[in-house]
Formats: C-alpha cells, sequence, structure tokens
C-alpha cells in the first residue's frame, strides 16, 4: 500500500525575541493524488544538467507554495521542477536528498 500523503518541508529564518535569526522549519501534510513514474527522457534530460530524479507526485494546486523539499515515505526529496497539467492538479518532479549534501 502506498501513502496517501506527503509531507511539505520549507524553511524560513525568523528572529526570536532577543532579536537573533534562527532557521524555523515548517511542515504541511499534503495529500497525494497519483503518484507516476519518472518517464525515461525527463530521467536523461535532468540527468544530463546533474539531476536524478526519482520521483512524481501529482498533488492539488492549492497544497503547493512553492516548497523546495518534501518527505515521502519517511525519505527527504528535493523537488527538482513542477509541472502543471490541469488548472487545479500540480507535478512535483523529486530526487532523493543526499544526507549531508
Amino acid at each position: 500500500m502506498r501513502d496517501v500523503s506527503c509531507t511539505l518541508l520549507s524553511t524560513s529564518i525568523q528572529s526570536n525575541s532577543i532579536g537573533v535569526e534562527e532557521e524555523v522549519q515548517t511542515q504541511i501534510d499534503c495529500p497525494i493524488i497519483k503518484v507516476e513514474d519518472v518517464y525515461a527522457n525527463e530521467f536523461y534530460s535532468a540527468n544530463e544538467q546533474g539531476f536524478k530524479p526519482t520521483l512524481r507526485l501529482r498533488i492539488s494546486t492549492l497544497n503547493y507554495n512553492g516548497e523546495p523539499e518534501l518527505i515521502y515515505k519517511g525519505e527527504t526529496y528535493s523537488i527538482i521542477r513542477t509541472q502543471e497539467p490541469e488548472a487545479d492538479e500540480l507535478i512535483l518532479v523529486c530526487e532523493r536528498k543526499v544526507k549531508n549534501v
């Protein structure tokens, strides 16, 4: 069985009560409409640019606000690019994030 949601991650810088800036990570649960395969031509053209796409998720456009990362099945992914096949749906093309990079 596949997960029916992923967690979108975004990082912002906020000042605390004494004025020290800190990174704050925001997590937003997002329902997944469909998990798709990465197309061969998409994989090879992205690989030429140094990316290795491994995941395509279709989500609602309303849930995405430009977050750079997501968590799916316990793994962290970087969002390489987005596609909007329909007005209310968005495809996130992701690559698995390597630790310490």
